[in-house]
């Protein structure tokens, strides 16, 4: 690996400070950024979108869509990957998001905080990174039709899935564990 590829986790973390310290000195021009977008409202920000596409280029460009058929033969990683994506991470997420936010951080947060942060964790946990699966699977020289197999496959579920798990999640009544059969008799209350 070269230097880049070796310290990625480095250069993202020093792109957060550098963001973090742009949006502090330099608001106006970031509210500028934050407003250019493919449509009046559509909330699709454009240099973002941009800047994904210029990450997953290089792994596109690798893949060779004939060998995309091939993926079927071995279909571990990809029921793997599903299975994870859409029955282990949002429900446990919203276990361990609940823990924190309503008991570990109960004193420094308020009750109505800890339902934004827990939505707002179940959210991230039920959208899944397409981009940098990607990206980590170019750096670590993966198979990329097998990639774009799994990327495609979890996209494809996430139309469908994504809105009813978090409904589902963010509105679960008390107790909400005890659906998991976690029965720890925990109280869950979001709104």
């Amino acid at each position: 690996m070269n230097v880049f590829e070796r310290y990625l986790s480095l250069w993202v973390a020093l792109c957060m400070v550098a963001g973090v310290l742009l949006g502090k000195l330099w608001p106006a021009g970031i509210s500028a950024i934050r407003n250019l977008e493919f449509g009046k409202g559509s909330q699709i920000n454009l240099p973002i979108a941009i800047f994904i596409w210029l990450m997953i280029i290089p792994m596109m460009m690798k893949v060779d869509f004939t060998s995309i058929r091939a993926v079927g033969k071995r279909p571990r990683g990809v029921l793997i990957t599903l299975f994870v994506n859409w029955m282990v991470k949002p429900f446990s997420m919203a276990l361990i998001s609940w823990i924190f936010f309503r008991h570990v951080f109960s004193a420094w947060i308020s009750p109505g905080e800890a339902s934004q942060y827990i939505a707002g964790t179940i959210i991230l946990a039920a959208a899944p990174c397409t981009a940098m699966v990607f990206v980590w699977s170019y750096l670590t020289e993966g198979d990329p039709a097998y990639t774009l197999v799994q990327v495609s496959l979890n996209d494809l579920i996430m139309l469908f899935l994504f809105a009813p798990i978090v409904r589902f999640l963010v509105r679960a009544p008390p107790p909400f564990p005890c659906r998991l059969s976690f029965c720890f008799s925990l109280s869950w209350h979001l709104s």
